[in-house]
């Protein structure tokens, strides 16, 4: 309707679109799941597991990877993938399964490396139908793992160099300087990678363009620094300027972006155009207000479209927000995009395809909606207009844009499904665990369906207890009743969630009644193709099916594809009916035998499976989150140790020495006199600073000096003179001659003490203090020493006297004696063994005198012939001379006048012994000879006598 004096218009862009939100609310509250049954009577039922259906005959055996199946659709267009061979009566149909492929991150590998870790084999779908039987065979595909590089790139780059910074530190002595480098300042980039995975599914072209024509500047970035998808889009304005209006305006839209948003705001806007012939005319336009044209300030387009008023405008900004979310959650715009066509359904593959697909800026336009409500909730609370119906609204708004948000999470790989445990307080963790095990074993095409599960005891709210699942397909979140049996509930769960698929896939208004329900009504597209409505019409609608999948061509698609997933996936059998005579329903006998329109149609649903979900993915390896660190500049830091130090200098003072003539000489010291001296002291401090070029100055300053004083020793000098009597000292000399007698001692000469005469004067030195004195000695009288001689004894001996014998001889002269052998005496000696010398002046003696054993020597007679020959006499000129025995030699000891004892031995041989000469008196030369030749002789009698001691021991 227009209004005239606003020039403004609101319409509705498509039939579906009239009717969406309340097709939505009846579609998210109907019941769309198997309901509880109770059966009131027992009856028979057969043990075959397919019942007789009227004009059909089928029979299925089950092996284990081959279903004999009853197919009686009509032929089909096949896939590229799909190939058909008649053989015979029969058609062989064989499906590809390409191999799943697995993409494995290596981030020790740059980004291009890609290898093939494990190469996988594709598998097989083979349908053979003979005569009307079908069979399917499944040949399951191996997987392929492909490992791809994708290692983070990281650069770094000064930002801010860091300065050096100098400065003192007066707590720490001079040398221990602290060195801290500086940093610059940096910034660190580091870019991970990610594979991104993409369905090889076919899709249309319109769901990846980002193109938006209705305004000219972004709005949005993507926030590298995030790991979830949805958080790396960031809206930056929810509000745009109007761009210029041109002449090729057009409404036309194309995009997903441009067909998801429900715009009910239009206004008339002119623009001037130039003729051909310079004239102009005004051409008026509808103009399109997108929510993001919204803007609370633009007061001019709030007056166009009647939105003065505050809470008017943000009612209004609330409901174009909810209206846009709406479309894109329930997908509105599938229809538009891709027109329905009943003859075929490749057209609904395509829509369920597209469906999955939300591209950066679709989703970035799917934030800014739900943040432009939350901005018109806050603004109409603070004007207390805010509403019962406007917070039910918004609930609805943030439960579809956190489905939304999951749901592009599981677009861009982030898979997750929010399940929901508030409501029940009757399953437990154990069985909460298992039962989050089996959706996580769920292929990741159909966790990437399921976006939110909500389970509740009891029953769903507003659905009675009957009703075991319901799906609101608008946001992809399905609500559970409570079993004990997990796989009761993931039957419910996969039931539910072909209802969505189905949703996915298109809805459209009947124009025929061709799933033959007695309404034409708003259907979902796959179960209500040509395809499935064969199979629903020739393997559901009969009366061995229970009422409620026998009567309901989409309940019949849901829980056919479920127990398809079931069956292959987890291994449940598929459930069997037989009639109930007495009603005429057929009901689940749950023993397994009777009918199963499931297990009759595994061939349809197989194929359906492979259609949907086993598309391969490709992968790219794409920059994610880029991290980039920023590290302020540390400046470096000199700190220099600069702690004052004061250092005394002390000046020891000097000691003078001064000589007292008059003051005795006192080499002890005692007596000096003392004057005491002080050193000098002089304290510099030395304090630190920095110069122009930062490097540590020292400064001294002297805060204290005090003068040395000198020591003063005064010492005495005085002059000294001594007489020191000079002791006689003892002179021995040992004879060897007859003068004495054997061990007689005799002092030949007393000696005489001499007298010296010592003369001392001192001489000082000043600088040292020693004292060095100058003597002079002179003799008043020589000392004589006193001499005493001495002999030693020899030994023993008794001559014993040889005899002379005469002989005639008569050739000599008559009186002529010729000695022919000398005589020789013979002796008896008792040597001198030892004996003791005492030493002692005037009294020296000896004692102790020891003599050995005798030794006896015989006599040698002496022969003379004498001559008996008278012949004349003649006188003899030279007559013999008888010879003479020799002296002994007798040592000669000198001693001074100390007592001594000196014990001597006899020598065994005959030494000559010079007698020592007696100085002369008065002689100091001499007397020093003589002490001297005393004392070697001393020492000659003592080895000797140790030398006798030694041979007679």
């Amino acid at each position: 309707m227009f209004r005239d004096k606003k020039q403004i218009f609101s319409i509705r862009k498509t039939l579906l679109g009239v009717g969406s939100v309340l097709l939505g609310v009846m579609l998210t509250t109907q019941v769309i799941a198997a309901e509880e049954t109770v059966a009131d009577v027992t009856v028979a039922t057969t043990p075959s597991l397919v019942a007789e259906a009227p004009a059909i005959t089928t029979k299925v055996v089950e092996k284990a990877a081959t279903t004999t199946l009853t197919d009686t659709s009509a032929a089909t267009t096949l896939s590229p993938d799909v190939t058909a061979a008649a053989v015979g009566d029969s058609v062989v149909t064989e499906t590809v399964i390409a191999s799943p492929i697995r993409y494995v991150s290596d981030d020790t590998q740059p980004v291009g490396y890609q290898a093939v870790q494990t190469q996988g084999t594709d598998g097989k779908l083979i349908t053979t139908t003979v005569n009307g039987v079908s069979t399917v065979q499944r040949i399951e595909p191996t997987e392929t793992v492909i490992v791809m590089g994708i290692m983070p790139t990281t650069t770094t780059e000064v930002i801010a160099p860091a300065i050096t910074e100098y400065s003192i530190d007066v707590t720490k002595p001079v040398g221990t300087d602290v060195i801290i480098p500086g940093q610059d300042g940096t910034k660190t980039t580091t870019t991970t990678n990610i594979i991104q995975t993409e369905t090889t599914a076919p899709a249309s072209q319109a769901v990846y363009d980002d193109s938006y024509k209705w305004i000219d500047q972004p709005f949005y970035h993507v926030d590298t620094t995030q790991t979830l998808p949805s958080d790396r889009i960031v809206v930056d304005t929810l509000f745009v300027d109007r761009p210029p209006l041109t002449a090729d305006y057009s409404t036309t839209e194309s995009t997903v972006r441009e067909l998801a948003q429900y715009s009910e705001n239009y206004i008339y806007e002119y623009l001037t155009v130039t003729n051909p012939d310079g004239t102009t005319t005004q051409t008026r336009y509808i103009r399109t207000i997108t929510a993001e044209m919204l803007d609370p300030t633009d007061t001019q387009l709030r007056s166009l479209l009647g939105l003065t008023d505050d809470a008017a405008f943000y009612s209004r900004l609330l409901t174009t927000a909810q209206e846009d979310m709406w479309t894109a959650s329930a997908q509105d715009y599938g229809i538009e995009m891709v027109p329905e066509d009943l003859s075929t359904s490749t057209d609904d593959f395509l829509r369920y395809d597209n469906s999955n697909i939300i591209n950066d800026a679709f989703y970035a336009d799917i934030k800014a909606d739900y943040q432009r409500a939350i901005l018109a909730e806050q603004e109409l609370e603070a004007l207390g207009s805010w509403t019962t119906q406007q917070q039910t609204d918004m609930n609805m708004i943030t439960d579809q844009f956190n489905s939304l948000t999951r749901r592009y999470n599981n677009y861009k790989g982030s898979i997750s499904t929010s399940i929901d445990y508030s409501n029940t307080i009757v399953m437990s963790d154990t069985q909460k665990a298992d039962f989050e095990a089996r959706i996580h074993a769920l292929p990741e095409e159909l966790q990437r369906i399921i976006a939110d599960l909500v389970i509740y005891d009891n029953e769903i709210p507003g659905m009675g207890t009957g009703t075991l699942g319901l799906a609101n397909s608008a946001a992809q979140s399905i609500a559970l009743k409570y079993e004990a049996s997990n796989t009761s509930l993931m039957e419910t769960v996969l039931h539910e969630m072909t209802h969505i698929i189905d949703f996915k896939s298109g809805l459209y208004v009947e124009t025929s009644d061709r799933n033959t329900d007695g309404t034409l009504d708003t259907v979902p597209a796959l179960s209500d193709t040509q395809e499935f409505l064969d199979i629903y019409h020739t393997y559901f609608d009969r009366s061995d099916v229970w009422p409620y999948y026998r009567d309901n061509s989409s309940e019949a698609f849901a829980e056919g594809l479920s127990q398809y997933i079931m069956h292959r996936l987890f291994g449940s059998p598929y459930a069997t009916y037989v009639p109930n005579p007495y009603t005429g329903d057929a009901y689940d006998p749950g023993n397994g035998t009777g009918y199963s329109p499931f297990a009759a149609t595994e061939f349809y649903f197989a194929s359906l499976f492979n259609k949907l979900f086993e598309y391969p993915r490709t992968a790219t390896v794409v920059p994610y989150v880029t991290t980039i660190t920023q590290k302020a500049p540390i400046n470096g830091q000199v700190i220099y140790g600069a702690m004052p130090t004061d250092s005394t200098m002390t000046t020891a003072y000097k000691t003078i020495y001064v000589a007292d003539p008059n003051k005795v000489y006192d080499p002890t010291g005692q007596t000096d006199v003392v004057k005491a001296g002080a050193d000098g002291q002089k304290t510099v401090r030395i304090t630190y600073s920095l110069d122009a070029n930062n490097q540590l100055v020292a400064t001294e300053t002297v805060i204290s000096d005090t003068a040395v004083q000198d020591q003063i020793i005064t010492k005495g000098t005085q002059p000294t003179s001594t007489d020191t009597a000079v002791a006689i000292t003892v002179v021995y000399q040992e004879v060897t001659d007859n003068s004495l007698a054997d061990w007689q001692v005799k002092v030949v000469d007393n000696g005489q003490a001499g007298l010296v005469s010592t003369a001392t004067t001192y001489i000082l030195d000043p600088t040292t203090g020693v004292i060095t004195p100058a003597t002079t000695t002179t003799t008043v009288t020589p000392m004589k020493p006193m001499i005493v001689q001495y002999k030693v004894g020899v030994d023993k001996v008794t001559a014993i006297a040889y005899q002379t014998e005469y002989r005639d001889n008569p050739t000599l002269l008559k009186g002529t004696q010729v000695v022919v052998t000398p005589g020789e005496d013979g002796q008896t000696s008792q040597p001198v063994q030892s004996y003791d010398f005492i030493q002692d002046g005037a009294n020296s003696h000896f004692t102790n005198v020891q003599y050995g054993n005798p030794v006896i020597i015989d006599a040698q007679n002496r022969m003379i012939e004498e001559g008996t020959y008278v012949a004349p006499e003649t006188p003899d000129e030279n007559p013999a001379e008888p010879s003479k025995p020799e002296a002994k030699p007798q040592p000669v000891v000198v001693k001074d006048t100390k007592k001594e004892i000196l014990t001597v031995a006899t020598p065994k041989e005959k030494t000559p012994v010079k007698e020592a000469q007696i100085p002369t008196t008065g002689d100091k030369a001499s007397s020093f000879s003589a002490i001297v030749s005393s004392s070697i002789l001393l020492v000659t009698g003592l080895a000797l006598s140790k030398k006798l001691k030694k041979d007679r021991n």
